[in-house]
């Protein structure tokens, strides 16, 4: 089964059985915490994932994200665009003791309820790949700042 659109609720475990395919694009403006960083919220987030089964019958959602968003460079306090790629790949479990059964290695997400929201599963994704503090990495405010803390010496006057 495939899925065009972002449904408001979904049920994981229903989906995988179905091996269901999500390929959609959202407005950035959708995913409320993660916009509340954002200098604009222009764009998308372009999804496809799918949810199946493994060979243990373990549900799994699986795939990929990826977006361009506008943050502030915390060295020039500028606009800056970061490009987001997060690779989903998580075990879904009815609970605690069903993930202990899972490797050490295997990200899970608890489905307590029969319905969840697929969209908040993945503002966390993609939430959990913004850096604590958001720089450019060539930033213009870098010299100005090692002049400042003494690492580079000042010019010499004549």
């Amino acid at each position: 089964m495939s899925v065009t659109s972002l449904p408001a609720a979904i049920e994981p475990f229903k989906w995988a059985d179905r091996t269901t395919q999500v390929v959609v694009d959202v407005p950035l403006a959708k995913f409320s915490r993660l916009a509340a960083d954002l200098v604009h919220t222009n764009g998308t987030v372009k999804l496809d994932c799918r949810f199946e089964r493994d060979a243990q019958h373990v549900a799994y959602l699986r795939g990929e994200a990826s977006t361009v968003v506008a943050l502030i460079c915390q060295r020039c306090l500028e606009t800056m665009e970061l490009p987001l790629q997060v690779t989903i790949d998580l075990a879904l479990v009815y609970d605690e003791d069903h993930a202990k059964k899972l490797s050490e290695d295997t990200d899970y997400l608890v489905v307590v309820e029969q319905e969840v929201v697929l969209a908040e599963i993945i503002e966390d994704e993609l939430l959990l790949n913004i850096p604590f503090t958001p720089m450019h990495e060539a930033c213009d405010a870098l010299p100005y700042q090692a002049e400042i803390e003494g690492d580079v010496p000042a010019p010499v006057k004549e």
